[in-house]
């Protein structure tokens, strides 16, 4: 059962071994979800959406974002529900990052400092109205 193996390594030499190769399934919530690019009233909370004309929540975002409302959202969320001082710029910096890996830790989820549906199901967000934070599925 060698064929496999060398037709893989046939690829990264065709490839000039610069090539990359993914073996398995991708597992972060970048590689499963569109980038987050509005908001969205979502369970009483405002929640980063995609899409500005439906309610779609599984979206993701990662450091390197810029210029996007959702981030924007989430910095809120994250100043509001977890203490921060984020500066609200909509760009998705090192400081919204650790703020972010911050707030997965006090939920218990996952702490990766990206966010996606699981983060989005684990944190409290800012609320539609009231001073209550809200967690949403």
């Amino acid at each position: 059962m060698r064929k496999p193996v060398n037709a893989l390594l046939a690829t990264v030499l065709a490839l000039g071994g610069g090539g990359m190769i993914m073996l398995g399934s991708a597992t972060s919530a970048a590689a499963a979800n569109p980038t987050c690019n509005w908001s969205a009233s979502y369970y009483g909370a405002w929640v980063p959406n995609y899409g500005t004309t439906s309610v779609n929540v599984n979206c993701a975002l990662s450091q390197g974002v810029t210029n996007n409302v959702a981030v924007g959202t989430l910095q809120e969320t994250l100043n509001m529900c977890y203490g921060e001082s984020l500066v609200v710029d909509q760009d998705f910096g090192p400081a919204t990052e650790a703020a972010l890996r911050r707030a997965q830790q006090k939920a218990g989820t996952t702490v990766d400092g990206d966010y996606g549906p699981l983060t989005r199901k684990a944190i409290k967000h800012k609320p539609v109205s009231g001073s209550t934070c809200v967690r949403v599925p």
